[in-house]
């Protein structure tokens, strides 16, 4: 998140995640979980730090451009993933290769992907972890 200002991301990660990104809300990094019912997290919201909202995609991206952020990063959830994509606000994607296994394992989108990738950048994080950065191409 260093490389990034705001933090975006679906309501199941905030549900599956709440006490982490919870622990997590000290710093300069605003988050957004989407969600159909962003009232449902009134008690738990802090503005600026962490929002809840059921903003469109477009929306959401013009919003958070309007208040000066301009490096937002999307967390997760393949929803989110897709939705983004599929609204053409997605620029670049940053893949990390960690040999842990998770179960099953989910999908990062659920659509098909149309456009195609261009590897510009893959940086060792640590003895098992691999970074690799694509720009989407359009």
């Amino acid at each position: 998140m260093a490389h990034f200002d705001v933090g975006v991301f679906g309501g199941e990660t905030y549900r599956v995640s709440r006490e982490a990104i919870r622990a997590q809300t000290a710093g300069r990094h605003l988050r957004v979980a989407m969600t159909r019912s962003p009232e449902r997290y009134a008690t738990e919201a802090i503005p600026e730090v962490l929002e809840f909202t059921r903003a469109a995609p477009a929306a959401l991206a013009h919003e958070l451009r309007t208040r000066g952020f301009r490096r937002c990063a999307l967390l997760g959830g393949s929803q989110v993933h897709s939705l983004f994509l599929a609204a053409g606000l997605v620029d670049e994607v940053w893949l990390t290769i960690e040999p842990l296994l998770f179960g099953g394992g989910r999908r990062c989108w659920r659509s098909r992907l149309t456009s195609g990738w261009n590897c510009f950048a893959m940086e060792k994080l640590g003895a098992n972890t691999l970074l690799v950065k694509y720009h989407v191409a359009r």
